[in-house]
């Protein structure tokens, strides 16, 4: 992983060499206060997925888009399009399954493992140099989940 790694800080540094790239080797966790069988859970993506009947995210901006878009929880592939040019699109055009695994959380549901999904789930972009403005984006997309009872958010990084 280490190598794949080095392989993207070299890319990065060649289109944007004012770029600070950090490696997080700790996150904070936030253990579960109930059974995952008892809990509502959102895919949160930053595959750049949106309806599309939504505004695609803006790929000409510098820093990148840090916004997000609601995908609701009854989305079905052929609901979206993916703006994020930043990675190959050859296994999500063939199964959505491999950026937002929506199909495979409704099989958990419909085998009691999780209680149940949001009636609505997020997608960001990826590819991101100014993160700040992502975290004012990040901390209103927590609160959106929070006021729908989310209990879990799974990320689905691309």
């Amino acid at each position: 992983m280490i190598n794949h790694l080095l392989i993207t800080k070299s890319l990065i540094r060649r289109r944007r060499p004012d770029f600070d790239f950090t490696i997080f080797h700790n996150s904070p966790v936030t253990l579960l206060s109930k059974p995952l069988n008892k809990c509502k859970l959102a895919l949160v993506t930053t595959g750049g997925l949106h309806l599309k009947t939504d505004a695609p995210f803006d790929l000409s901006l510098k820093n990148g888009d840090c916004s997000y878009r609601i995908l609701p929880g009854e989305v079905r592939h052929d609901d979206l399009m993916v703006s994020h040019k930043w990675y190959n699109h050859k296994f999500i055009n063939a199964d959505l399954n491999c950026v937002f695994p929506i199909e495979r959380m409704r099989e958990y549901v419909k085998a009691g493992e999780i209680q149940s999904l949001s009636e609505e789930h997020l997608s960001f972009m990826g590819h991101i140099y100014d993160t700040a403005p992502l975290i004012k984006y990040s901390i209103k997309a927590g609160r959106h989940l929070k006021g729908l009872g989310v209990d879990v958010a799974f990320l689905t990084p691309t």
